[in-house]
C-alpha cells in the first residue's frame, strides 16, 4: 500500500471538519438503517468496492482506491471521492415513533420503527467540486453492495428519501447508479 496516500487523506479530512460549515457544505449522504448495530469492516468495504468498481481498494491496484479504518473513523478514497462511514448503536435521527409519522407510507414508517442503529457514507468533497448525481451514484454503488437482511431500508437526508428495503431500496439505488434521480 502507498503510505503517504492516507496521510493526505488525514490532512484534508482535517482541513475539511475544521472550516466553517454553510448549508451548502452540507456533504452527499446515504444512511443504511440497521435492525441490530453493525460496524463495516475495511474487509467488507473493500469488497463492496471490488464489486460495485470493479477494482481493488487495497491501495496497490491503483493509489486513489483505498479503504483507511482506525478503531470508529473509515475512509474511503473512491477516484475523485472522498468519503466517510460513520455507524451509531442508535436510531437515526432520534425516537423512531415520531420520525415515523412524518413518513407517507406504511411501508416507510414499518421500516424507520424497526431500526435500532444505522450507518452512513458521506461524501467529504466540497460540493462545489462535485457534481450530485455523481456523488450520489458513488454512494449508492457501496449502499448496494453493503446492504444486506440487516438493512432495513435506506434514507437520503439531503433528498428526504426513504426507502424500505423491500425491493424499493435496491430500485433506488440502482436508479442513483444510472444516475436518474437527483441530476
Amino acid at each position: 500500500m502507498v503510505y503517504h496516500q492516507p496521510m493526505k487523506l488525514w490532512a484534508k479530512l482535517r482541513q475539511l471538519l475544521t472550516r466553517k460549515m454553510t448549508e451548502e457544505d452540507d456533504p452527499y449522504s446515504i444512511v443504511l438503517l440497521l435492525r441490530k448495530p453493525h460496524i463495516f469492516t475495511s474487509d467488507e468495504i473493500q469488497s463492496a468496492g471490488k464489486q460495485a468498481f470493479g477494482i481493488s481498494f487495497d491501495g496497490n491496484e491503483d493509489p486513489m482506491y483505498f479503504v483507511v479504518q482506525d478503531s470508529w473513523v473509515t475512509l474511503v478514497k473512491a477516484g475523485k471521492f472522498v468519503l466517510n462511514f460513520l455507524h451509531a448503536g442508535t436510531p437515526y435521527l432520534g425516537d423512531q415513533h415520531e420520525i415515523a409519522r412524518q413518513l407517507p407510507r406504511e411501508e416507510q414508517r414499518n421500516s424507520w420503527i424497526a431500526h435500532t442503529a444505522w450507518a452512513s457514507l458521506a461524501v467529504m468533497n466540497p460540493r462545489r467540486e462535485i457534481g450530485k448525481a455523481d456523488a450520489y451514484a458513488t454512494l449508492a454503488n457501496f449502499a448496494l453492495f453493503l446492504g444486506d437482511p440487516n438493512c432495513i431500508g435506506i434514507y437520503i437526508p439531503g433528498e428526504q428519501v426513504m426507502m424500505p428495503n423491500d425491493g424499493t431500496a435496491e430500485e433506488g439505488l440502482r436508479m442513483l447508479v444510472r444516475r436518474e434521480m437527483f441530476r
